[in-house]
């Protein structure tokens, strides 16, 4: 892979920040971003925009570990959106956020990455 811009580095501190709002008890991360914001829909939103700028630019990122960890967690996003095979409305509340299985799936997969 080639040298990534420095002005576009950013874009990979924003998809660090996200995990670590992923990894972190769903508590802090709703009182850190906002109780009155949809927390999960807030996040997702920007782990797939920011991931889709890299690969625009960078398809070779494809093979960074961190975009091999967003690709498992947007995989997931993915599912659980509306069209996806097993949409839940209630997967994109903050209660979700907190409870649901998959969250605490991708809470895990965020942890292991940012741990390693």
């Amino acid at each position: 892979m080639g040298r990534i811009e420095d002005c576009d580095l950013w874009w990979f501190r924003e998809l660090y920040s996200i995990l670590a709002a992923f990894a972190d008890a769903p508590e802090n991360t709703i009182a850190r971003i906002g109780g009155g914001v949809s927390v999960p829909d807030d996040q997702a939103e920007d782990l797939d925009h920011f991931r889709g700028c890299i690969l625009a630019k960078y398809p070779d990122a494809r093979d960074l570990a961190v975009m091999k960890v967003v690709e498992e967690v947007d995989a997931i996003l993915e599912r659980r959106s509306l069209g996806g095979e097993a949409f839940e409305e209630g997967f994109w509340t903050n209660q979700g956020f907190r409870e649901h299985p998959d969250w605490k799936a991708i809470r895990g997969r965020a942890r292991s990455f940012l741990l390693r």
